[in-house]
């Protein structure tokens, strides 16, 4: 079975742009915390803060995600991981990894699967190594996989500029994902 769908420009040059800027604004508040991966990355996965609001564009962005996924075809196949609206804006700063690892499942019967967003890519390096094998993200490029299934780490951020990236978590049925693969295996 595929274990990753790539979508290039799923994004806009004008969303990647907005997108990124939230992230740079906002890197140095309190809902931005250590991500724990073993490395230089903040995220907004882990924060307690909930006064916070993700830009507008952001819920653009998740629907379209639902609808190419087909997320609302069957009962309960849209629920959320338990972070801040199933969404984690993340900052890894140059020589930032994140050990191997594999999601939880937040929903018995369910898989948890993420849909990244790299809306600024370092000079260099974290690439998303996903069982194994290297998986260059591009930017606006979206970028989905069984997070709860497979074991993936990235390698070192390399150069000056750090790597900006979108999680769209949601927790879906083998059906929804196997559904998914065949449609767009054939395109």
């Amino acid at each position: 079975m595929k274990q990753i769908l790539r979508f290039s420009n799923f994004i806009t040059s004008e969303e990647t742009k907005k997108l990124s800027n939230w992230i740079l604004e906002n890197k140095q508040k309190k809902f931005f915390q250590d991500a724990g991966m073993h490395g230089k990355r903040i995220t907004t996965r882990y924060s307690t803060h909930t006064d916070f609001e993700y830009p507008k564009i952001v819920k653009d962005i998740r629907k379209r995600i639902v609808d190419l996924m087909g997320l609302y075809e069957e009962e309960n196949a849209n629920i959320y991981p338990p972070f801040k609206d199933g969404v984690v804006a993340s900052c890894a700063f140059p020589g930032d990894t994140c050990y191997q690892h594999i999601d939880p499942v937040w929903h018995k019967g369910f898989h948890t699967m993420h849909c990244n967003v790299i809306t600024q890519s370092p000079e260099s390096g974290g690439d998303l190594i996903l069982n194994g094998v290297v998986e260059p993200m591009q930017e606006k490029e979206l970028v989905c996989y069984l997070v709860s299934n497979s074991p993936h780490k990235t390698n070192l951020v390399k150069g000056t500029k750090e790597r900006l990236m979108w999680v769209f978590g949601f927790c879906i049925k083998n059906e929804t994902w196997n559904d998914a693969i065949q449609k767009y295996e054939l395109n």
